[in-house]
């Protein structure tokens, strides 16, 4: 039978800071204490959990197996108290709730943008906490609930998840301002089979390379890809020094970048979709009234999943 435990905040934090740092004196610096009473309320919290968190000798600390266990346990209490300080002192502020969405490169840099500042200049009680996230990482974090929504490249298609198209964008080529193929006002994707590209890393872009290997199969080629990059900004670089070509989105014209021709691909009639995708077993408040206000912008709807 458990007993009450004369523990707060303090305890955790200090813990926290020790089971982290394994030094005394930088988790009492981080903390902004003084190491003598780090290392009382440690005592502190040992005697009332029964149990040696920490192994101590003059030249280092770590962490007991029931340390370790003590420490994981806590990071979700942490997290939980953290949240709970911010609701309230956002009630304080007049704010209703917090929307996390998560986006990627192709949202972020089309329609998105212009639908959060309407939503937040309509709904200012509405704190909005975007989060960029590959395609992939979305699938997981809506799961997990750690995200309300995510604009993302394509359909997730699961059981708790419904979505709509928020936007569709076709298939562009990049390239050098000083290429040959730029005399051209528009390409073919068979025309770039023999050039060299640069492409988003396969961690972050694997939802987009996986529709682009699809496109180029189909017309006999895979990619001859010399470089990648993480992110956008990455890529163009890389096209700007000349390394390579690269096919992106066309909200590539809300960036035009200076040394980047974009060419429009026109035998590829394939768009790119980004829908928007969500938990229906998310029964947050805020998350209906951001769908309420995103089914006016969005561009098409998607037949919900069984």
């Amino acid at each position: 039978m458990s007993r009450a435990m004369g523990l707060d905040l303090r305890h955790l934090r200090a813990f926290s800071a020790v089971g982290n740092e394994l030094h005394f004196g930088r988790a009492a610096d981080a903390l902004h204490i003084a190491q003598p009473a780090l290392t009382k309320i440690i005592q502190q919290l040992e005697a009332e959990v029964g149990v040696p968190l920490l192994l101590r000798t003059t030249r280092r600390v770590e962490l007991t197996a029931a340390g370790k266990a003590f420490l994981s346990e806590i990071a979700t209490v942490e997290g939980q108290i953290d949240r709970a300080i911010n609701r309230a002192r956002h009630a304080a502020r007049g704010i209703r709730g917090e929307l996390r969405i998560a986006y990627t490169d192709f949202a972020i840099n089309g329609h998105l943008p212009h639908v959060l500042r309407d939503f937040a200049s309509a709904h200012p009680d509405i704190r909005l906490d975007l989060i960029f996230m590959p395609t992939t990482l979305q699938h997981v974090a809506l799961l997990q609930q750690s995200i309300d929504i995510g604009f993302m490249i394509g359909p997730f298609e699961h059981k708790t998840t419904r979505q709509m198209i928020f936007d569709q964008d076709d298939y562009v080529a990049l390239l050098p301002s000083s290429h040959p193929l730029c005399a051209q006002p528009s390409l073919t994707l068979a025309q770039l089979a023999d050039e060299p590209f640069v492409l988003g890393t396969g961690d972050n872009w694997a939802a987009f390379r996986s529709r682009l290997f699809a496109e180029c199969r189909s017309r006999g080629f895979f990619p001859n890809i010399v470089l990648e990059a993480s992110n956008s900004e990455g890529i163009f670089g890389l096209v700007v020094a000349g390394v390579g070509v690269t096919i992106y989105s066309s909200c590539v014209g809300n960036l035009p970048r200076l040394g980047v021709a974009v060419r429009p691909l026109r035998d590829v009639t394939n768009k790119l979709p980004v829908t928007a995708v969500w938990d229906r077993t998310n029964r947050s408040e805020v998350l209906e009234t951001f769908l309420k206000f995103l089914r006016t912008q969005g561009r098409n709807s998607v037949p919900a999943l069984p």
